[in-house]
């Protein structure tokens, strides 16, 4: 399998700081402010906290901005920074922080720990989660769903050497076949980006027949129930190449070919919360001819 290039970089770049950040260390949750989080700070290692918007205020006890000023932990801030970062002064640290974003109080709660998370990131679980508006019809930015794409045909590559940098990926291999009157789809594997909520489909084509069939790969798309899910971007031929058949027997070997497609959100902009272990149909058009 080839590795897209600008992956391989990504993955060199990062590779020396993913070793010394166990996949423990790094979290990614989502928004609720009807949630205390509970998050644990060392005292040798910074805890760097991220919202998707910029905060509006914090209030807090047990913390300090000023190392001078005797408090359990210190806190780094600048007025209107989407992030901070907090440490631990000792083993047995406490303090609560009440941050304000996008009008609504956020509730974390700090403690010392031996195993810290270093870093942190919060996003939005409405239709503004860091894509633009997210869609199951291509409106999210593209250039952000190719490199999701790319992360996941890496996904074997990634797992094996850098294990960091596919942690908070879901996965399953279904293996489930749709069937057409001349063809099959088999869907081989499902990827789930929660953070950006995005489902990679990677489907195997079984071509039946002596000739090819032509489809439309902006069209790929999955049934959940009664609900379709339109591709948002796609990576496939459009193309299913004829089987062979023989000519002693008239049997058809059939033609096999690979793709890939992407979807994103929901087509009226709000998150699909789509599991890797739904039941997907997997839906293809075929192209008219004239």
């Amino acid at each position: 399998m080839e590795i897209p290039n600008r992956l391989i970089l990504t993955a060199l770049v990062f590779a020396s700081s993913l070793a010394l950040a166990p996949a423990q260390a790094i979290k990614t949750l989502p928004l609720n402010d009807y949630t205390v989080y509970h998050l644990k700070v060392g005292t040798d290692k910074v805890t760097t906290v991220a919202f998707p918007q910029p905060i509006t205020a914090m209030e807090g006890s047990g913390m300090s901005l000023d190392p001078k000023t005797p408090a359990p932990m210190l806190l780094s801030y600048h007025s209107g920074d989407r992030f901070f970062s907090i440490r631990a002064v000792n083993d047995a640290a406490k303090c609560s922080l009440n941050v304000i974003c996008n009008r609504s109080i956020y509730v974390l709660e700090f403690a010392a720990d031996k195993e810290p998370f270093q870093s942190v990131r919060f996003y939005s679980t409405d239709a503004s989660n860091g894509l633009g508006k997210a869609s199951g019809t291509g409106k999210a930015d593209p250039a952000r769903l190719l490199g999701i794409l790319d992360k996941a045909k890496a996904y074997p590559l990634l797992s094996e050497q850098y294990p960091e940098m596919v942690s908070q990926i879901d996965k399953a291999t279904p293996y489930t076949c749709s069937l057409y009157k001349d063809f099959d789809v088999i869907l081989t594997q499902v990827y789930r980006f929660d953070p950006e909520d995005t489902l990679v489909f990677q489907i195997e084509l079984v071509n039946r027949t002596s000739h090819p069939i032509l489809y439309v790969p902006q069209s790929l798309a999955v049934r959940v129930g009664s609900t379709v899910y339109w591709s948002a971007l796609a990576d496939a031929t459009g193309i299913m190449p004829a089987g062979f058949k023989d000519p002693k027997t008239g049997k058809i070997i059939p033609g096999h070919s690979n793709g890939y497609f992407v979807i994103c959100g929901t087509s009226n902009g709000e998150r699909n919360l789509l599991s890797v272990t739904n039941k997907f149909n997997v839906l293809v058009f075929r192209q008219e001819t004239l």
